[in-house]
């Protein structure tokens, strides 16, 4: 019986080398392969193949139609190695069962997986001893009897660790757990293999109550499922995070009697989400500021949450202040105070010179070489700062900002911590410089703005004394309403970086220069139209709009204009369409000169256009149609 819980404490353990849902070894038996220990969900009557595999290493998809592939079990994969039989012919089966295809280039997964097969043959090559035989005939022993002989569990069976997985075992109701080496290690318990489970639960900060209630006999309606959680290092507080895995065993009676399972070692893997994940939000925390000062604090946050530490924040090195540098804002946890102020540069000036050459500042032990200050008075000496990394941004060749992370341990920082700091760095960097050029851009448009406004007013004046002695003076004042209508088409672009302008508030700003806006039914889908368009359009509205007010709806008080525009698909390209109808107003007719506003609306949009302008008793109907893809052309 003793080989058979061995066996089956090697196959859990394959099992989670491999990351495989269930497992199983067969062994050679009158010419074919039967079960011998088994772990995970299977069916009760498992076919398995006759022979060992040929090769150290076969990996298979299972048919469709095989019963694995189906429910309940939906398994994909079948993994088979061989298994030596010591001093017999032939060989045995160590076989997976995944959903997924493992990676059999890792180099832990294979020095493991061969750990594993030596021990199986060990295990399989020794003799049942004659003790062992007895006592699995005798009846269980109860477990108040056991506590009544003074017994405690046995130590876990000779089982070599695998790389970064430890064993575990806790006999029913006994308050002891039987740790392996590799788990002494991670949990730094002080007490050896033998360990009372109040001890073991120290380095947990969030305990596991399922295996408090095992150890204790309290319930033995327990499921075991695997999860995850963080343990601390009793011995030097090192925090890593776990995978745990268990099952119960039952005795001849169906009652449980131990738990063996196994916590595995996924730090790496969970830094890397953690990186990962912090580097999404950060991505997100990115797109929403506004402010270069947001975009390094966001980094600061970033940092603090991936790395653990225990304050995170920025320094701002002004141009003008060779004496001062100021850290502006940080992220700290509960129990430190902020670093926020101004610091003298000449105190830290063995540090500032590492920084102004652009090198990434790594210090172990803020007690050996010291930029921000361990001690700070004006907290009651709480702020203590043992280790950090120092992270220059520079600009033109010039320090301007800084990112620091602070921990209040010493602490060797690793390569991939420091690529990740730069990393962070890097898109701080690159979001702030965006929106400074933003800002840069964006006072460059105001002032060619301001200079377009100058350029108009100075055309108007220029044509206010050039044609002071023309004797029509309504051709002079319509030429300046012509002038304001251009400005306002540039007035609208501007605000949009003359990338583009909304159709509806061109339309406001240049008919309610002519009349009251309520006058106007505006009505249509948004749509933007590109500089070209924009500036045509408001000329022509003009025109229509000045048309009205001197001969059609708008020269009455009852009179009323709609203009409608829609975007409409024909066989080969997408239409904008814009309908201009007036109604209410003094019958018209089509004017008999052909001066500069009929042209432009004849013209249109240019010959990629179709314009259609009538003139019934109700007044002006215009309609304009061009490419949709014309219209916001930049």
């Amino acid at each position: 019986m003793r080989r058979q819980h061995d066996l089956h404490d090697l196959l859990t353990v394959a099992a989670v080398l491999a990351r495989a849902p269930a497992a199983y070894i067969a062994l050679p038996d009158r010419g074919r392969q039967k079960v011998a220990a088994c772990y995970g969900p299977l069916p009760e009557h498992l076919a398995v193949p006759v022979v060992a595999p040929q090769h150290s290493f076969v990996q298979e998809a299972l048919p469709p139609l095989a019963e694995l592939a189906q429910a309940p079990w939906h398994y994909a994969f079948q993994i088979r190695v061989p298994v030596p039989l010591l001093g017999e012919q032939g060989a045995g089966t160590l076989c997976f069962l995944t959903h997924d295809f493992p990676d059999p280039d890792l180099p832990a997964f294979t020095a493991g997986l061969d750990a594993v097969t030596r021990q199986i043959s060990r295990v399989l090559a020794r003799q049942e001893d004659e003790g062992v035989e007895k006592s699995a005939a005798m009846p269980p022993v109860p477990k108040a009897e056991r506590a009544r002989r003074g017994e405690t569990p046995s130590a876990l069976p000779s089982i070599e660790d695998l790389p970064g997985i430890g064993t575990f075992e806790i006999r029913f109701g006994s308050n002891l757990i039987s740790l392996s080496a590799e788990l002494m290690r991670l949990t730094g318990v002080p007490t050896g293999t033998q360990c009372p489970i109040e001890v073991f639960q120290r380095c947990m900060p969030v305990p596991d109550f399922d295996l408090v209630h095992f150890a204790e006999g309290s319930s033995s309606e327990l499921r075991f499922s695997e999860t995850d959680f963080a343990i601390e290092s009793l011995t030097d507080q090192a925090r890593s995070w776990v995978r745990r895995r268990a099952e119960i065993e039952a005795d001849e009676r169906g009652q449980p009697w131990r738990l063996i399972g196994t916590l595995e070692d996924i730090t790496r893997d969970r830094v890397a989400t953690n990186r990962l994940s912090a580097m999404v939000i950060l991505g997100d925390a990115l797109r929403k500021v506004d402010t270069a000062a947001e975009a390094y604090h966001a980094a600061a946050s970033a940092l603090a949450d991936a790395l653990g530490a225990d304050r995170a924040g920025w320094a701002l090195f002004e141009a003008g202040d060779e004496t001062h540098f100021r850290i502006v804002q940080d992220w700290h946890g509960a129990s430190m105070p902020s670093a926020a102020g101004i610091y003298d540069r000449a105190a830290y000036g063995v540090a500032l010179h590492v920084l102004q050459q652009g090198l990434l500042l790594s210090v172990r032990d803020a007690h050996e070489n010291v930029w921000l200050p361990c001690f700070m008075p004006d907290h009651d000496g709480r702020d203590q700062v043992r280790s950090q990394l120092l992270m220059p941004i520079m600009s033109q060749g010039r320090l301007t900002h800084c990112l620091y992370v602070q921990c209040c341990l010493p602490r060797d920082w690793t390569d991939q911590e420091l690529a990740f700091l730069r990393a962070v760095s890097d898109r701080a960097q690159a979001a702030a410089a965006s929106l400074e050029a933003r800002a840069h851009q964006q006072t460059m448009h105001q002032e060619l703005a301001h200079r377009l406004k100058n350029t108009l007013a100075l055309v108007q004046a220029l044509a206010n004394q050039s044609l002071r002695g023309v004797e029509n003076r309504d051709a002079v004042k319509a030429f300046e309403k012509r002038l304001v209508a251009l400005g306002s088409a540039h007035d609208l672009l501007m605000r949009q970086a003359w990338q583009s302008g909304d159709l509806e508030t061109l339309a406001r700003e240049v008919l309610a220069r002519i009349a009251p806006i309520e006058r106007f039914r505006l009505e249509g889908i948004p749509v933007s139209l590109g500089p070209n368009t924009a500036t045509t359009l408001g000329l022509m509205l003009h025109e229509l709009g000045t048309n009205a007010a001197k001969y059609g709806a708008l020269s009455v008080e009852k009179g009323r204009v709609s203009l409608v525009w829609s975007i409409e698909a024909d066989e080969t390209r997408r239409n904008l369409t814009l309908h201009w109808q007036e109604e209410g107003g003094p019958p018209v007719r089509a004017p008999q000169s052909s001066g500069f506003g009929s042209r432009l609306l004849r013209a249109g949009f240019g010959h990629q256009g179709a314009t259609i302008v009538n003139y019934p008793e109700t007044g002006c109907d215009a309609c304009f149609t061009l490419p949709l893809r014309q219209a916001q052309s930049n």
